[in-house]
């Protein structure tokens, strides 16, 4: 007896159904075709009332498998194999009785990239810093992220794998090397020798690809220190200095700085030219208190800098306006491009967030599906599009108002052969001035076998809006309307009114823009 036999017949006891259905299907080379021999499957399986099992078996020499016995539930399949990135594939209804339509599961195989740094003049560069850099879109917006981080060793060299295919950026930092001086150092670069990423070379990576760079770093430069004092009767204070200004990418570098516990005095030595951030956060019982300054380093040491920590607070008001009871409790979420933070709602309707890091952040109050959004009001100004907290000033106080009186849309895709059981995404996108806010976001479900899928938006605010269905893992810069403006054909304007449902029929599905 083989170790499927036994696999699946520990599935069938597991769940007491002896269905006549099964799921077969191939595992492949998404880039060649060719089969992928015992890959590790594991396969899901949710029923009603019950908690998800698991089985997993291995592909064969050919990369084909078979899961027999299948129970009338859906699942989600998923593979992994070393040198490749997991796929998977789910199912949200259960298959028919008899035997489907094969499954190819197509695995990419993972891309590495390795490289030396070296100095101006060729030496081997050890415990260099390298940040490998990809641009993202969170919240609407592409921003750069760092997604992996390394250091070179006593040779200089460097070695990231595991990678999907993909653009990539590589950031570089040299620590100030004391053998060389007191006074020079390296500036912080991009691969080949940016200063701002703006400048950098991209790399593409292909699936399975092996890459191999060779950065040379700039001559030293100068640097100075930057000096001042954390005004603060705490003693738990940690203390940071950041590049500012640029692209907001991602520094190759932290500089370390040198902290005296008694006097609060801070010092930053060898600090090259540049427009930097110092900031203080100082941990008070359970606030974190922070104080941030912007310093411009030119060509002498900077003195008298001066933080007092406070406390960035927002406070705001939540009123339901509802004909049924109103929830006694809510919450509120702050959705930011680098931070997030939450709020309870107290029952006079109160809530406050602490601790706020500056960013724009967009209010999110927690909502049923009868309810929607009246207004979000800061000052007697709309926020729905997003709200700015600076470190300068404490901001404004929120006024949000809940209401029952919403809509409700019904969206069909017409477009079957586009519309696989999972991977697709319908968004509605409000129009707010020159920019678009992401309203509500639905995935694909299936009213039966054989019908249309179905996107369904709850609680939607009366007004207009733009709908767009999409791959579920396009990266889509729907906050940019001149991005969004070469979409435009594929979006269909509706308008919402208060107690309708609106039937619409979706017939073009936007493609996945270029991943960069």
């Amino acid at each position: 007896m083989t170790v499927r036999t036994i696999l699946l017949m520990t599935l069938g006891a597991v769940l007491a159904v002896a269905a006549d259905r099964e799921v077969t299907g191939r595992v492949v080379d998404a880039n060649t075709g060719e089969p992928i021999a015992h890959a590790h499957l594991t396969m899901r399986l949710y029923q009603a009332g019950s908690q998800a099992t698991e089985v997993s078996i291995l592909s064969d020499a050919d990369g084909s498998f078979k899961i027999t016995n299948m129970p009338a539930s859906g699942y989600q399949l998923s593979v992994q194999k070393n040198g490749y990135l997991p796929a998977n594939q789910g199912q949200p209804a259960p298959p028919p009785e008899g035997t489907t339509a094969p499954i190819v599961l197509r695995m990419t195989a993972q891309a590495a990239l390795e490289g030396t740094v070296v100095d101006e003049q060729d030496n081997p560069m050890p415990n260099a810093s390298i940040q490998l850099i990809r641009q993202q879109v969170v919240n609407g917006r592409r921003q750069y992220v760092s997604v992996n981080a390394s250091s070179t060793d006593e040779s200089g060299y460097f070695r990231m794998f595991g990678l999907p295919a993909g653009r990539y950026y590589v950031g570089i930092g040299a620590r100030f090397n004391p053998s060389r001086g007191k006074v020079k150092g390296y500036q912080p670069q991009y691969f080949p020798k940016a200063t701002d990423i703006a400048g950098a070379q991209a790399i593409d990576l292909k699936a399975g690809d092996n890459q191999q760079i060779q950065a040379h770093m700039s001559e030293p430069v100068p640097t100075y220190e930057v000096r001042g004092v954390v005004v603060s009767g705490s003693s738990n204070i940690s203390v940071g200095l950041s590049r500012a200004g640029g692209s907001q990418a991602p520094s190759p570098i932290s500089l370390g700085s040198n902290w005296d516990p008694k006097t609060h005095v801070f010092k930053f030595p060898n600090v090259p030219a540049g427009l930097y951030e110092v900031y203080a956060y100082v941990q008070d019982g359970k606030n974190q208190l922070q104080a941030r300054a912007t310093v411009a380093v030119g060509n002498a040491d900077i003195s008298g800098i001066q933080l007092e920590p406070a406390e960035t607070k927002l406070e705001g008001t939540l009123r339901v306006e509802s004909s049924a009871s109103a929830p006694k409790t809510m919450f509120v979420s702050l959705q930011g491009s680098r931070y997030n933070s939450g709020a309870q709602v107290d029952p006079d309707g109160k809530f406050q967030f602490g601790n706020l890091q500056p960013d724009t952040y967009r209010v999110l109050p927690q909502v049923n599906g009868a309810q929607c959004i009246g207004s979000i009001l800061q000052g007697g100004r709309d926020v729905r599009g997003g709200l700015t907290v600076s470190a300068d000033a404490p901001p404004a106080p929120v006024e949000i108002v809940v209401t029952d009186h919403c809509g409700k849309i019904e969206a069909t895709l017409s477009v079957t052969d586009s519309a696989p059981a999972t991977g697709l995404t319908a968004v509605l996108l409000r129009k707010i001035g020159d920019e678009f806010a992401m309203e509500k976001q639905a995935g694909m479900f299936l009213r039966g076998r054989g019908t249309a899928p179905l996107f369904e938006f709850q609680g939607v605010t009366p007004g207009d809006y733009v709908l767009f269905v999409w791959p579920q893992d396009a990266q889509v810069e729907y906050a940019n309307a001149d991005y969004m403006r070469q979409f435009e054909s594929y979006g269909q304007t509706v308008t919402v009114t208060d107690g309708a449902t609106l039937a619409v029929t979706v017939d073009k599905v936007m493609p996945n823009p270029a991943k960069n």
